[in-house]
């Protein structure tokens, strides 16, 4: 099973350069089929590990597949929202698959937070993201422009927040173990795959080429989806 963990990897890595490939080509159907294939290879992975690892079954272990499945619907979502002709179902599709990606965010933070008893003084710490939004938002892009889409993306950079904030947890209580580090990484390559679809989507003035979003995005992304599974194999 642990063997199949890390073949699985391999094939969602190389899916995910086909599909940025296809993206910075603007080969829209190729890149959905490869994001769709990636995508439920990442899952694959957490199957397989939690197979291979008894100490992961239980809550960490439902919270972090819960995570990923969450992870491929929002892909799903996002996906196919542009094959809608009416703007007002293109919005409700995408509009859900940034709650999967939202409440995926929360089931990993959820995870953690279950396998390491959260230190409260770092509880300060979770509200930096959402901060940091609200003054890079207002200044440099137009998302509050809609004052409800602003309130929402500003809950979902706190989500964001509270998975960098339960990773930094990990690592201190674990004393830097393995599996703090994947999560640490993962959750900070969330947040970098964020950034750089935030700003090419509402920023002012092109600050990140299209181009460049096509490979920095899908890269961290489904670099920090392996993660996440990956850890079912290390707790």
């Amino acid at each position: 099973m642990e063997t199949a963990a890390y073949v699985f990897t391999g094939i969602c890595s190389l899916f995910a350069l086909i599909k940025a490939y296809y993206s910075a080509n603007k080969q829209y159907y190729k890149e959905l089929s490869f994001k769709t294939l990636a995508s439920l290879a990442f899952v694959a992975v957490g199957i397989f590990s939690l197979l291979s690892n008894r100490a992961a079954i239980g809550v960490y272990g439902l919270f972090i597949l819960l995570g990923g499945v969450l992870g491929v619907m929002g892909d799903l979502f996002l996906g196919v929202d542009s094959l809608f002709k009416d703007t007002k179902e293109a919005v409700f599709v995408h509009a859900w698959g940034v709650v999967c990606f939202l409440l995926g965010h929360i089931s990993y933070a959820i995870a953690m937070l279950t396998a390491f008893e959260l230190n409260l003084y770092l509880i300060p710490v979770i509200f930096i993201m959402p901060v940091a939004y609200i003054i890079v938002g207002v200044t440099k892009t137009k998302i509050f422009q809609n004052k409800f889409q602003g309130a929402f993306m500003t809950v979902y950079f706190a989500s964001l927040g509270l998975g960098v904030t339960a990773a930094i947890n990990a690592a201190i209580v674990t004393s830097g173990a393995t599996v703090s580090v994947l999560m640490l990484c993962a959750s900070v390559l969330f947040v970098i795959s964020d950034c750089v679809l935030g700003f090419t989507a509402f920023s002012n003035k092109r600050v990140i080429p299209t181009s460049v979003k096509a490979w920095v995005v899908p890269v961290t992304y489904y670099a920090a989806q392996l993660l996440y599974m990956l850890t079912l194999l290390v707790l």
